[in-house]
Order: structure tokens, then sequence, then C-alpha cells
């Protein structure tokens, strides 16, 4: 047996003692708190809450904007707040102790029928407000219409005597929600439901605050699934002005019956660089075709919607004995402006959606909810939606293009180590010299006042 040689390195070992400087680990949180405060949306956001009257608490925009705060930092339930008491710099920005998790959850439960209502709203706002935001931080990147997305998603719970938990269709034992987001990822709506609520249920709800603020004749769109494929979704669109690619559903148009009759069929063009990239990979593209097929709705005697097939060749039948693989989308949109190919890639940029919905549960900790009364979970629920979609608003300042994400986002501009220290009657943050240099750049994006200023009073490095 071999002899095992000694290791060639040992770390060294540090010895531990303790400081009195006033040392935190979220520095940056001061930086979203205080833009937030300083935007008109924070007395929108202070409408949309609950009156509370608490000495101890100091009043409901404080505790609100704790919660926000929490989300921002990445907790991962409401008892995590409690970190909050010993980091000096949320008790400078506070102006004191924050709250205790049990006073969080008796916020929550606070919340009536009215602020539920006015606060969904508010992310309607907040997402028009945060692209005009983007696009004075970067002129031209929104040249292009609004494209919105929605859809719904299960999740699941453990608890029994939460109220609304039931069985979805997949057998999970859930609560439900359905957002509506645009291309940049920032929400105008969410709904929180029974687990068993079916998807499309009330999103004409959605569409209709996401879009009210916009002309009838502005050019405006929306991709779902199959899901929202009905008589109340499609009427809300064609009322709005809203062009819509949803994908067809079997049981409302009984479009499959109708494919034998398309006597048309084109040829799917891929790019020189799908073509390049496939070579390389020595991978057999798909031989698709597209075609057209009318439907005429029942509960409409003059409508006439489109319905682009896509078929895709297989290269043994399937269980039913077809060589073709079948997909449909319903759509208003000018078929003798554009061509079918162009309609389908425009619905696959839907796909992003899932990205978003998945940032909402895993990136904001909406997998799971902490109370027991439904309306304390909405309100938990649209709280930290407005910070996501504030936290996307910053993401997107720093970088447009393959924006950070919520966890890359936190490392790079909250967890920041710093401590606190008094200088000539100014409580003065101290931060390493190369995160203050992202930090300053991110705020010349924001527009904030001075490279300098404080986030809330002062901001050095050392």
């Amino acid at each position: 047996m071999s002899q095992v040689s000694p290791k060639s390195f040992k770390p060294r070992k540090l010895k531990l003692v303790a400081s009195k400087k006033k040392l935190t680990n979220a520095a940056g949180l001061g930086l979203m708190i205080e833009h937030f405060d300083s935007s008109a949306l924070s007395n929108e956001f202070f409408n949309c809450l609950p009156e509370r009257k608490s000495n101890r608490s100091m009043g409901s925009y404080r505790l609100g904007l704790t919660q926000l705060a929490s989300f921002m930092y990445g907790h991962d339930c409401i008892d995590d707040i409690i970190e909050f008491r010993v980091d000096p710099l949320l008790k400078e920005v506070m102006r004191g102790e924050t709250v205790l998790p049990r006073t969080m959850g008796n916020y929550l439960r606070d919340f009536k029928v009215k602020n539920i209502k006015d606060l969904n709203k508010l992310l309607s706002t907040q997402s028009q407000a945060n692209r005009k935001i983007i696009q004075q931080a970067h002129p031209g990147y929104f040249d292009k219409p609004i494209h919105l997305s929605v859809d719904s998603t299960p999740h699941e719970q453990s608890g029994k005597k939460m109220e609304g938990l039931s069985y979805n269709y997949k057998d999970m034992w859930c609560l439900d929600t359905q957002s509506i987001f645009d291309r940049e990822g920032f929400c105008h709506g969410m709904q929180l439901r029974e687990g068993s609520a079916k998807s499309g249920r009330d999103a004409e709800k959605l569409i209709k605050q996401a879009f009210k603020k916009y002309k009838h004749s502005d050019l405006k769109y929306l991709s779902a699934d199959s899901a929202y494929c009905n008589q109340t979704i499609i009427k809300t669109c064609l009322s709005d002005g809203v062009k819509f690619t949803i994908v067809a559903n079997q049981a409302t148009t009984s479009w499959r019956n109708e494919i034998k009759n398309i006597t048309k069929w084109e040829k799917w063009q891929y790019t020189e660089k799908e073509l390049k990239k496939a070579k390389e990979k020595n991978i057999k593209l798909p031989d698709v075709d597209l075609g057209v097929i009318l439907w005429r709705p029942s509960w409409n005697d003059v409508l006439r919607l489109p319905i682009v097939v896509k078929r895709q060749a297989l290269e043994q039948a399937d269980l039913e004995g077809g060589y073709y693989k079948y997909y449909g989308i319903v759509t208003n949109h000018n078929l003798a402006m554009q061509s079918l190919q162009s309609l389908v890639e425009h619905y696959n940029k839907r796909g992003n959606v899932e990205n978003f919905i998945r940032e909402e549960k895993y990136g904001y900790d909406l997998k799971h909810f902490p109370c027991q009364k439904l309306r304390a979970n909405y309100a938990f629920g649209l709280i930290a939606i407005v910070a996501m979609n504030h936290m996307r608003m910053m993401a997107l300042v720093d970088r447009p293009v393959k924006t950070n994400y919520a966890k890359k986002f936190r490392r790079k501009f909250i967890h920041i180590p710093g401590y606190l220290v008094k200088h000539a009657r100014q409580t003065v943050l101290k931060i390493p010299q190369h995160y203050l240099k992202e930090v300053n750049r991110l705020k010349e994006g924001l527009q904030l006042p001075g490279t300098n200023s404080a986030y809330p009073a002062g901001c050095s490095s050392g």
C-alpha cells in the first residue's frame, strides 16, 4: 500500500474577536429603499396600505416599507425579518428597531378588499412608470409596442388550515396565482386564488387593468396558452384594441377537424445561423410547414378569426397513426401584412413569462405563503411583486441586455459589506471601493442627485 503524501497546503487559522463597529452585510439595501421612497410611487403605495396607528410600528408606511425591504433583501419568510433588528443599517434607515415578525403578520391581516384592489392596480402603474425610467436611461430600448403574456401557476402548500387550499388538476394541494407580465419582466397585475381555480378565470380583469392607460388605437399585444382561448378573453381583446396570439383550444374551436381542408402549406425558413449551428452539432432540423384555417366562433355569426397551424413531421407514426405533430394559434393579426412564420415567432417570445414566474416564486419566496387568511397572503404576494418590479427596473437600468435576475442582482448591489460611522453630525456608510463604483454607476442611471449622496445619509469608500 503506497504511503499518502502530506498535504502541501493548509489554510491559515484566524483569531475571532469582537468589534465595536456597526457592521452590515446589506449596505446596498439603503439605496433600494431610498430610490423607492423618493419616487412618486411611494405616495401611491402608501395610499394602498391599511391604516395603522401603533406608536411602536410608526405607522402603516413604515411597516409596508419594511416588508418591501425584506423581499428585496431576499428573506425566505416573515420570520426572517428578525434579522433586520440586529442590522445597524436598517436601524438607521427605519429610524429605530424594525418590527417583530408577529407584528408583520398582524399587519398583513389588516388588509381589506379595497387595499388589495388598490395594491393590484398599483402594479400596472408601477410597471408603466418603470418602462419610462428604462427608456430615459437607455433611449430606444422600448421602440417596440408593449407585449404582455398572461399565465397561472400553482403554489404547493403543506398546511391544512390555510384558506383557499384545494387540489388542482395535477392533484397538488396548493394555492394558485394568475399574473400578467410584459416582455421586460414587469408584472402588471396578479391574482391569488384557490388551488382548484381554472386558468383563464377572471383573466379579463388583469387584461383590462394592464391596458387601461393605453388608447384603443395604440398598438399592443397579448399572448396566452390554450386555457385563455375562450369567448370572454377574445371579446375583451377585441373591445380594447389588443392584437392577440392565443394557442387554439380544440374544445373551443374544433380546429383540428379543419386541418384536412388546408390546401396550401408554407415551408418554415431557417436562418443561416440556425443552419450553421445545426450543422456544427450534427443535428437535423425538423421539417415544419405552416397553414391557415378560418374559425367562425359560435357566439358571433360575422366574426372570422384565422388559426395559424404549424405542423412538424415525425420520424415515425404516433399512437394515433399520424405522421405530423400539429399546433394552432388563433389570432386577430392582419396576416396580409406579415408572414405566418413571423406570427409564430411573435408568439414564441411569450416563453419568457415562464422565467418571470419562476423568478416570482423562487426569487421572492412566493413558492409558499405564510398566513392562514387568504387575503393576508394576497397582500403578502402583492407587496412581493412591487419589490420584484422595483428591483427588475434597477437591474434593467444596470444591464438592459442579459439582465441579472434577483440572486445575482442582490449579490452585486444589496449584499454589500459596510460599516456605519458618525461624523460631523452625519451618519456615514463606508463600503469597499469596487462596490462604490458600481453603486454610483447605478445611481447615475437612476438619476439620483449626487454620485456621493447618502443612502440614506452618506456613503464613502474605505
